[in-house]
Parts: structure tokens; sequence; C-alpha cells
């Protein structure tokens, strides 16, 4: 049976006997440690969780909410390796946009990124029985990689001084935010792809669960800090076209006969064809993800109102997190929309205001007077497409990484 259905609850997987080894000095990831370290059940910063614990832990310590979360760090702060080196890489030297208060902001959201991924692969090595792993220190696994990458956020950051005005504070501050979540994503990724054991005939398993686990830590850090920078210092995200025009969409399709809704589902299976939407994500999820559009636009026993009906409670929580100023948990796939859909709003910031009237206007015609709808979908689908490849390179690379993160927690036939 498919389905699609916004949970707060993922079902954990079975654990595959690979284990984790070395060979040559070289740690090598194996499928038992990686996928019993991401398979969890939930993600929030209650500690209510079993996915990624002890990273969500470290968030937990660092994220409390009884503290303003620029003096998270505490009385850690100054015997903490790795917010030294951030400190003292001085990011924001002769950088009039973020000197001052917004410095220690941005060398504390460096640093939780970075502890949230150490922490990951702390656990996964924790895991391993080798007493040779087990003796070595890899308390500052990521170190190496972290200097690395503060060269490129200090030339970010360089780079939006000179662009940043009093107009677009705003969408500066979270194109930086955004820029460096899908730095520190990417690093991680790859830092775990190249010590894979390539001779495991389940690389490409191993390679899957990792983009997982390292792309909600980093979307969970990167939303609670994008909050942050609203609530603590005023730089709220104003436009959040995406977000109003899918919150409108959904609450006049649930209102709908099914004969209409699956209607509409049929146009969105076909228009998505004619994208390079399935390129992107493997030939076992775009299959099952075509079977549940397919069921979505066919099937009798799918309540497909039920579906998109959760999909907009979702949608909702969203909207009402943006417009009061605060920072919402849920479930895996949740925390994923969210995080997609704040990449959409961005990406759709610069573009005129009410982007999607035209659509909109076109659905409700449809809604009245059961005009043709199938080609004003395709039209939009096509112009989301545009949009993206318009969009800087490594925010659309992040972007396809949470829709596939998405796709295979939701559909994949082992979830």
């Amino acid at each position: 049976m498919t389905r699609l259905v916004m949970e707060n609850a993922i079902t954990p997987m079975k654990t595959p006997t690979y284990v984790l080894h070395r060979s040559d000095g070289v740690t090598k990831i194996g499928v038992k440690t990686v996928i019993s370290f991401c398979c969890g059940v939930k993600v929030n910063l209650q500690g209510s969780l079993s996915f990624g614990k002890d990273v969500l832990d470290t968030l937990q310590h660092y994220m409390r909410r009884s503290i303003p979360i620029r003096r998270s760090l505490g009385h850690a702060k100054e015997n903490d390796v790795l917010y030294l080196i951030t400190k003292t890489s001085y990011l924001c030297r002769d950088l009039t946009f973020c000197e001052g208060k917004l410095e220690p902001f941005i060398n504390e959201y460096i640093t939780v990124l970075t502890k949230s991924i150490e922490t990951a692969f702390q656990t996964i090595l924790k895991q391993e029985k080798d007493p040779e792993i087990e003796n070595e220190n890899t308390t500052h696994i990521f170190e190496e990689e972290l200097k690395k990458l503060l060269l490129e956020v200090r030339q970010l950051l360089r780079i939006a001084n000179t662009r940043v005005t009093e107009k677009t504070e705003e969408y500066v501050w979270i194109d930086i935010i955004k820029k460096i979540c899908a730095m520190f994503q990417e690093a991680a990724i790859n830092y775990a792809t190249e010590r894979m054991d390539t001779n495991n005939g389940n690389a490409l398993e191993i390679q899957k669960k990792l983009m997982q686990k390292f792309v909600l830590v980093t979307i969970v850090v990167e939303g609670k800090y994008e909050n942050t920078l609203c609530t603590d210092y005023n730089i709220c995200t104003k436009s959040y076209e995406c977000t109003k025009a899918l919150n409108t969409l959904l609450s006049s399709l649930r209102n709908l006969n099914e004969e209409k809704i699956k209607y509409f589902m049929r146009s969105v299976a076909t228009g998505l064809l004619d994208t390079t939407f399935y390129s992107h994500i493997s030939e076992t999820t775009a299959n099952e993800f075509q079977v549940i559009l397919n069921d979505m636009s066919y099937s009798d026993n799918v309540p497909t109102k039920d579906v998109l009906r959760n999909i907009h409670k979702a949608v909702e929580e969203r909207l009402n997190a943006v417009k009061t100023r605060t920072f919402f948990t849920g479930g895996k796939d949740v925390e994923l929309v969210y995080a997609i859909l704040s990449d959409m709003d961005h990406f759709y910031a610069k573009r005129k205001a009410d982007p999607f009237h035209s659509f909109l206007s076109e659905f409700f015609e449809w809604v009245r007077m059961d005009t043709k709808l199938k080609s004003h979908i395709h039209v939009l689908i096509n112009n989301i497409a545009d949009q993206l490849l318009k969009s800087p390179h490594e925010l659309e690379v992040k972007l396809i990484h949470e829709v596939r993160a998405f796709l295979e927690l939701t559909v994949d036939p082992e979830n």
C-alpha cells in the first residue's frame, strides 16, 4: 500500500549487518552504524526523539529557550576550540554590515552547525566496537573542514557587504544564513562520502542515509538561527509568497469533491514529467512517487483529500510561525516541508509581489466554472523550474537535497 502522509513519526527501518571498519588507517562508514544512527522517530528540540538523539541533545544544550540564543554558549565559550577557531577568523573584520553585535551571532551559528555535524560523526564512531577506533581522538574530526569553510564564509560575507543596503538587509542576511547552511551541509556529506568504503556493495544506501542525516541536522540549526535573527535582531523574512500561495491553494482544494481533486493531481503528475524533477532523485524514489501520484489521481481507495489536508496543516503551521516569529519543530517530514518552503520563499523574495496571482486567478475560475486548468498547471510548474535554475547553485543543490530527503523518508518502500 502506498502512502504520502505528513506524520510526526517515521517507522524505523531494519538494520543491515554491515559495520563500520578501518582500512589503511582510514575510518570507513558501513550501513549498520549509519542507519541505526539515522533511523529514528522524531526530530525536535525538547529531547523527545531517537533520530540523531546526541545531535539534537547538542542543539538543545546550545539553544535552551530559557536564555537568549546569543549567550547560549555560556561559560563554555572560552574553552571551546571550535568557537575559538571561528572567532579568531575575524569573519566580520572591516565589514560594516556585520561588525559589532551580529558578529557573535555569525560565530555562534557556525559553531553550532559544526558541533551538530561533529556530534553526528562522534556518535557513529562510538557505535563501533573496534578498540582502535574507540581509542582514537575524534573530538574534532571536522575541525580541518571548518577551517576551509571559514575561508568561504569570509568571502561570502565580503560580497554581502557590498550588496547590503537598508532596503536589502533582510534579504541579504537570510541569503547568508541559507548559504552557510548549504556550505556545511554539502561539506558534511562530501566528508563522509570520501571516507566511505567503496568496496562495500551498499555504498549507495550508506550515502543516502548520510545525506538524510546531515540535511535534517543542518536545517534544524538554520531554522532556529533564522528565527533568532528575527526575534533578537529584528531582521525578519518579509516575503513568503510560496507559502501563502500554497496555503491558499490547499485551503481551496480541501473543500472540493474527490473527482476535482484527482483531476488536479493528474495535471500535476503530467506537468512534472516535462521538467528535470525526476532526474534529481533515485529511480526507486521516482517510481514510488509516481505510483503515489497515480493512486492519488485515479484510485478510489486513496483518500486524496485527507492526504492534502495533512500537508495543508504543515503549511499552515509554517505560515503561522513566520507571522508570529516563532520557532516550531515537528517530525522529520514536517521539518523538511518547512525548510523547502523557506527556501522557495527566499527564491521568490526578489520577484514582483504576488507572483502566483495569475495562476490562482485561473484556479479559482476553474473552481467556479469548471474551465480548463491543466495547461495553467503545467505553465506554473515550468515557471517554478525556471526560477530554480536562476537561483544560486548552492541553494539549488540544498533544495534538491531537502526534496530528496523528504521523498525518501515518506515514499520509499523501506519506510
